[in-house]
């Protein structure tokens, strides 16, 4: 008797432990999806700001960045996301991103140490997910940009500039500029090799220019085009490279340390590949299409 008052008090525990745990544990929004809805004409952002500034010296060979990103949507969104990337002579130093729900305001930031002269570019991807009656879901999103040159050389003290002001400066900008610009040109030759892409066909751009068509229009497309390519490249590039970098062997690496995504225009503009290697050298490709 005793043993079946035992069950039946511990059947009941059980039962109330786990209204409890339904009752109180809200579902959370999926974290690790960036997804794209039509843009909202009603929703912009007031601020987007991405910015890296030097703070420090660590010590004789080491400094420290400060690395920011702010945004605010001029209204309360459902769900909020801010993606950015760090990018040190052409390849990816660090990732920050952050979500938050029922807020119109984003606030994100980390100390990056480093060392050595660098040009160092930040693109951020700021993005809201907002729900209507109905099951209506729309989008606002926002690109912003920030670049900083650390020059480390013995004729002069360890300093930062955003763009040249002395001789000196416009000479480091201009050896740092061009070695990563040759850099980048063999590696993206060797790409379109790679994957027998014919290189006449194809408009490139790398993802830390694409300040330059957020005005503008990408070659072949309206802004409207271009603004849903936006959204579904950074899509994309979330789940497939912030998140991880799947391998032709099936294997997921981190995307530190690979090389800056490279986004191939044709002139018929109704698809896009992305181009860039893991930390190790292998090669990717990722396919984007338009919608008519």
């Amino acid at each position: 008797m005793k043993k079946w008052k035992f069950a039946i008090t511990l059947l009941i525990t059980s039962f109330c432990v786990g209204l409890f745990l339904v009752i109180t544990i809200k579902p959370e929004p999926l974290r690790d999806a960036l997804i794209f809805f039509p843009l909202d004409p009603n929703a912009s952002f007031d601020e987007s700001r991405s910015q890296i500034e030097f703070q420090a010296m660590k010590d004789e060979d080491e400094y420290i960045l400060d690395w920011s990103v702010t945004s605010v949507l001029n209204q309360p969104a459902y769900l909020r996301q801010d993606v950015s990337l760090l990018f040190e002579d052409g390849y990816l130093k660090d990732a920050l991103s952050s979500w938050r729900e029922n807020t119109d305001t984003i606030n994100m930031g980390k100390d990056v140490r480093s060392d050595d002269s660098g040009h160092y570019r930040v693109v951020t991807f700021h993005h809201a997910e907002l729900h209507y009656p109905n099951d209506v879901i729309k989008s606002a999103q926002k690109l912003s940009f920030d670049q900083l040159y650390v020059i480390d050389s013995p004729l002069s003290p360890l300093h930062a500039f955003r763009e040249p002001s002395t001789e000196e400066e416009k000479e480091s900008k201009r050896i740092l500029d061009y070695i990563l610009k040759q850099q980048q040109d063999y590696d993206w030759d060797a790409l379109f090799e790679y994957y027998n892409l014919p290189k006449d066909e194809y408009k490139r751009i790398a993802l830390t220019d694409l300040g330059l068509y957020e005005e503008e229009p990408l070659p072949g497309l309206t802004k409207e085009k271009t603004a849903q390519f936006l959204g579904g490249l950074w899509e994309g590039l979330y789940k497939n490279y912030v998140l991880g970098i799947t391998k032709h062997d099936g294997t997921s690496v981190s995307p530190i340390g690979s090389t800056v995504p490279v986004i191939l225009v044709p002139t018929s503009a109704d698809h896009f590949f992305v181009l860039f290697r893991t930390a190790d050298g292998e090669p990717i490709q990722l396919l984007q299409t338009l919608k008519p």
